[in-house]
């Protein structure tokens, strides 16, 4: 088994890169598009909560990875099978990302390519990062999501000659229940997806800062998205919500002098980085599982096969960018919520009642 080691400052920025991931370029909550970037931090607070169940859940059992807690709270038949579904979860979220990875190239840079010849590459870089372990990951982390916060700065002053705050007007003219709704969202989409961190805590080399650095992370991470969201709409106004990805088109007419024009690149590196890494730690976090559940010595061999059930998912599962929008608009919530609250609830709560682990939390 992976035996590298990060630090907390290492998890906040893996944390930061994860979040951020897809939705940076498809969000979810167009239907509340003008006041998305405001509810964007009622769904990080109720985010917060989310993870602050998991985190209380890690004390409970200090260096036990989420499948390791499942056997001990359910037993060895029941617990593997509550994380053999936590694995189609992981799946699942890796996959999706992959589509839109795939899509949004093909839409925008690469309209003749076929998917695999796009993919394909792809799935053999992410299986030769998995193969070497969370500390790389974790190193090569540090240098994307600077990079991404970077340009997100950059492009408040790039905006500046086209941005109208007339836009941004009327604040929450949504029904109080499309805003609760919509906040719910967000809490499962990005920031609940987040419980897949808890296959990867115990790698953290002091447990005591693990609970700062996923708060700072969710924050941070929060802030940048609500950036992007809150220039988008000011940008495009209503239009934007029409759009399939609105970042992508906001940055396309921003024109300077007529010199620093078509500035598109930036929404794409952002997703090549923060989606890559987002991918990279679902299929870091399926290969590890898969081998903590069939008590294998390492998940290394597992790396390639996980790498091609991810490019079976955005092919299959995600065929098209309609059925993708679909699904996060239909079903990613309830689906995220089993995962993300409902079944930590219940590993935490059966966990209190049998008194376990019977020894003392770690601080």
């Amino acid at each position: 088994m992976d035996q590298g080691k990060i630090s907390a400052g290492q998890l906040t920025l893996l944390i930061m890169s994860f979040t951020i991931g897809s939705w940076v370029v498809l969000p979810t909550g167009i239907q509340a598009w003008q006041n998305l970037w405001l509810i964007m931090f009622m769904g990080l607070g109720t985010g917060l909560l989310f993870a602050y169940l998991s985190l209380f859940l890690f004390r409970r059992f200090p260096g036990k990875t989420l499948f390791e807690i499942h056997e001990r709270v359910y037993g060895p038949v029941l617990g593997k099978f509550i994380s053999l579904c936590f694995l189609w979860f992981f799946l699942q979220t890796g996959g999706g990302t992959l589509a839109i990875f795939k899509t949004l190239l093909r839409s925008t840079v690469f309209t003749a390519t076929p998917d695999l010849a796009i993919l394909v590459p792809l799935i053999l870089i992410l299986v030769y990062g998995c193969r070497r372990g969370i500390e790389v990951i974790a190193r090569s982390n540090q240098l994307l999501i600077m990079s991404t916060v970077g340009l997100v700065l950059v492009s408040i002053l790039l905006v500046v000659n086209i941005f109208n705050p007339e836009n941004l007007l009327p604040f929450f003219n949504l029904p109080f229940s499309e805003v609760i709704w919509t906040s719910i969202s967000l809490a499962v989409f990005p920031f609940g997806q987040n419980v897949l961190f808890m296959m990867i805590l115990p790698r953290v080399n002091r447990w005591q800062k693990v609970n700062g650095a996923v708060l700072k992370g969710m924050i941070g991470a929060g802030l940048v998205l609500s950036t992007i969201q809150f220039l988008a709409v000011g940008v495009l106004g209503k239009s934007g919500q029409i759009l399939v990805f609105p970042t992508y088109e906001f940055y396309r007419m921003i024109n300077i002098a007529q010199f620093l024009t078509r500035l598109e690149l930036i929404p794409l590196l952002n997703f090549l980085t923060m989606g890559f890494i987002k991918t990279i730690l679902c299929l870091y976090a399926l290969a590890v599982g898969t081998a903590q559940v069939f008590n294998l010595r390492t998940y290394r061999p597992l790396a390639l096969p996980f790498g091609l059930f991810l490019l079976l998912v955005a092919e299959r599962i995600f065929p098209s960018i309609s059925e993708h929008m679909r699904y996060l608009e239909e079903v990613q919530t309830f689906f995220g919520l089993i995962f993300s609250l409902l079944l930590p609830m219940m590993t935490l709560g059966i966990a209190l009642l049998r008194g376990l682990p019977r020894r003392r939390m770690a601080p």
